[in-house]
């Protein structure tokens, strides 16, 4: 029998999100330190970068270590002070403010880079965050992202192919899409390179 997709409601979402990071309890996705697929590709990587979905804020930390700058938003308030406290006295040239990536249509900022480990596959609504991703995403910028693939065991079923290119069908090109091994605690993982292209 197949895994229906779950559809998020927002507010639970947030609720059930926050509960990873209570009581200085870290989730079981925050791994000190980027995933593997953002190293491998990091000479890619060009500023200014957005860090969807930051967490504590390793991969954005790990790029402004290189010398690009970042900016990492997440709407869970304790894990972006987290990833602050992380900065803190390291003159890094990264921000990190608590933002919904479902408002990015409503930003004026503009990106070359958008990062996303792990975001996607829990936006409720998917369109709506590529929509706002295109907003921000100059033409010919990237977005990285690592996602669950679809699989009866991955939460809400994942995310197939053909879905991740219907979703980024319109002014988007997706130019590889990996299965991932590497970091993934088990879980099964694709990691999408994919192109504004308009």
């Amino acid at each position: 029998m197949k895994n229906e997709k779950v559809i998020f409601n927002q507010s639970e979402a947030l609720k059930g999100f926050a509960e990873h990071y209570e009581d200085g309890n870290s989730p079981v996705w925050d791994i000190g330190r980027p995933k593997q697929p953002f190293i491998e590709i990091a000479n890619q990587v060009v500023e200014p970068i957005l860090d969807a979905g930051c967490g504590t804020g390793d991969t954005s930390i790990f790029f402004a270590s290189r010398g690009l700058k970042v900016i990492g938003i997440d709407f869970v308030e304790n894990a972006i002070l987290r990833a602050k406290s992380k900065v803190e006295g390291h003159n890094l040239p990264v921000e990190f403010m608590v933002k919904d990536a479902t408002t990015l249509e409503e930003w004026d900022v503009k990106f070359n880079t958008v990062i996303d480990s792990g975001l996607l596959h829990a936006i409720y609504d998917k369109q709506k965050y590529a929509n706002g991703l295109k907003h921000v995403l100059n033409s010919g910028g990237r977005l990285f992202v690592f996602y669950f693939k679809d699989d009866p065991s991955s939460p809400g079923g994942g995310i197939s192919d053909n879905e991740l290119k219907g979703i980024f069908a319109d002014g988007w090109k997706i130019e590889s899409i990996k299965y991932v091994s590497q970091d993934t605690d088990g879980w099964k993982m694709n990691f999408a390179i994919i192109c504004r292209i308009s």
